[in-house]
């Protein structure tokens, strides 16, 4: 900018000196011009009365050697001419422009170019009596003349002009100086303020205008740092939590490239190096994790799934970060609750089969005791004893039961009718319906994929559980619903509903509403349960609507694929 500055003022400068030298020469000239008319007028006028009739007419136009005087008749022939020229061959002069002028009383300088001398001369004349009749008589000084008075002027304006260029370029090299002084300052500032080592500093006194901006600019710089330095702060907080969480963490652009990974992600992956910028192919080659994110930019589809490496299993997270062109990547080691999950799972199966065998035999031996027995006192205590097995036989099958679904898999699925599968649950329990005096309907039917086993377990523990928790008299609906898309089995009840703070846990192992009542109805707590895992299994949705003294609904979309 200084230098651009520098070369504008420069030339504009220069540009002013030859204007105003070009205006000196032009101004100069026609002031010559001006005198020379002047002094041929006035020569004319003192030729003109010195002229009388018996003048040597030869000797009087060779009164002056600087000025060309010419007398002419009335009729414009030359009669004589201070200049050597044979006057016999010269035109007639009546129709010159001075004699002309003059013959009409309105005599006037004119500048015009000598055909007989070949130079531009400056003309005028004036009328003479000469004894009963007149003469014309025209002096004339050649043009060039005046120009040599120029020329001697000439090297004293070229000094001056030297002069007032020089002087010029120096003022305005300080002039420019000190106006970029105020900009060198802001240079400085902001070279600062980019390493981080800003601080404020007065500016040098310089124009108005340019304080002003300076100083707006200075604060502008001064809020900068501040920024600067917050964000600095920030950015060091959330390294430092990034790379002290035990959990992988990486964010990718568009192009999967890494824009952000913690030490955690690296120790992952086995890398040593940041690889910050670089493409996510730098971190790892696994297919799964390539297509969720890849499935995550395209789509802003969301993804957890689980996946090895390096013999750790982690629960992996793949979101879009809102408003952001990002997809961030979570990682979280789930290999120790996993073998703690499979330890748990093989206990419970173990301990569920090893407790099966002996409440069957005592089953049996209670049910010998009944039959031998005669004692009326003691049959209510045996009648307790076969009551309690057989909650704790059921207990166990439902423990069985959801020890399998959570090993199970989705194998050999065939077409199963839901209405049928309703009205096989409903006959299987039809003793405790009638002794509730409930009234019980199934509307509609619908065919879905799926283990008939786990279908009949499904609708069974929705509707036991409907039967359980409903009131005398109540009401009971089995709704099937079935279109292109999807297919629904909803159960309603309008028995004693679930409150709000209990209806996130009803799905949880061995919880349930109202545990007294529960327990009286002989309930496990572990049908909900067995419904989301047999959902999960099949990835069909679970809906829950409940309010406590109106009943509960519980609704399975069945997607078809």
């Amino acid at each position: 900018m200084k230098r651009r500055l520098f070369l504008y003022t420069t030339l504009i400068i220069s540009l002013g000196l030859l204007g105003f030298f070009a205006a000196s020469i032009y101004v100069t000239h026609n002031n010559n011009l001006s005198i020379a008319k002047d002094t041929v007028m006035e020569t004319t006028r003192i030729c003109v009365g010195l002229y009388e009739d018996d003048d040597d007419l030869e000797l009087f136009v060779k009164a002056s050697r600087e000025v060309r005087i010419t007398v002419i008749a009335p009729d414009g022939t030359v009669l004589a001419d201070s200049s050597p020229l044979d006057i016999d061959m010269t035109e007639n002069h009546l129709n010159r422009p001075e004699v002309k002028a003059a013959a009409k009383g309105e005599p006037e300088t004119f500048v015009r170019h000598s055909e007989t001398l070949g130079v531009d001369l400056i003309y005028y004349a004036l009328m003479a009596e000469s004894g009963e009749s007149f003469v014309f008589i025209r002096t004339a000084i050649p043009v060039a003349k005046i120009d040599v008075y120029l020329l001697q002027s000439l090297p004293l304006l070229i000094f001056v002009l030297v002069f007032i260029a020089i002087l010029c370029f120096y003022l305005s090299r300080s002039m420019i100086a000190s106006i970029m002084k105020p900009f060198e300052t802001i240079k400085r500032k902001l070279r600062l303020l980019s390493s981080g080592d800003y601080e404020p500093e007065p500016f040098a006194l310089s124009y108005e205008e340019v304080n002003a901006i300076t100083k707006e600019i200075d604060v502008l710089a001064q809020v900068l740092h501040d920024s600067y330095c917050s964000l600095r702060d920030e950015k060091g907080k959330v390294e430092y939590l990034l790379n002290n969480i035990s959990d992988g963490i990486f964010a990718v652009d568009e192009n999967k490239n890494i824009v952000l990974i913690n030490a955690a992600a690296l120790n992952i992956f086995d890398v040593s190096i940041d690889i910050t910028d670089k493409n996510m192919n730098y971190l790892c080659y696994d297919l799964a994790l390539l297509a969720a994110v890849d499935d995550c930019i395209m789509q802003e589809k969301s993804s957890l799934f689980e996946a090895s490496f390096n013999g750790r299993v982690y629960l992996i997270t793949v979101k879009r970060l809102t408003e952001t062109a990002f997809t961030m990547v979570v990682l979280s080691d789930v290999t120790d609750s996993r073998e703690n999950a499979k330890r748990r799972e093989e206990f419970f199966a173990n301990a569920s089969h090893g407790l099966k065998t002996p409440l069957t035999a005592i089953k049996g031996f209670t049910e010998l005791t009944a039959i031998n027995n005669k004692d009326k006192n003691i049959s209510k205590y045996i009648e307790s004893i076969s009551r309690e097995t057989e909650r704790m036989l059921s207990l166990i099958g439902d423990m069985l039961e959801l020890s399998e679904l959570e090993n199970a898999q989705k194998n050999n699925p065939v077409a199963v009718s839901l209405a049928q599968v309703a009205n096989e649950v409903c006959e299987t329990l039809s003793a405790a319906i009638a002794e509730k005096a409930l009234s019980l309907e199934i509307i509609g039917d619908g065919v879905i994929q799926a283990d008939p086993s786990h279908v009949y377990e499904l609708v069974k523990n929705l509707v036991e559980n409907a039967v359980q928790y409903n009131n005398t008299d109540g009401m009971i609906s089995i709704v099937i619903e079935d279109d292109a898309k999807n297919t629904w089995l909803t159960v309603y009840d309008d028995g004693i509903g679930i409150s709000p703070d209990e209806q996130t846990r009803i799905f949880e192992r061995f919880y349930r509403v109202e545990r007294s009542r529960s327990t009286r109805g002989g309930g496990t707590g572990l049908g909900l349960a067995i419904v989301k895992h047999i959902c999960a299994l099949y990835g069909w949705e679970l809906l829950l609507k409940s309010k406590p003294g109106v009943g509960t609904e519980i609704k399975v979309t069945f997607a078809k694929k």
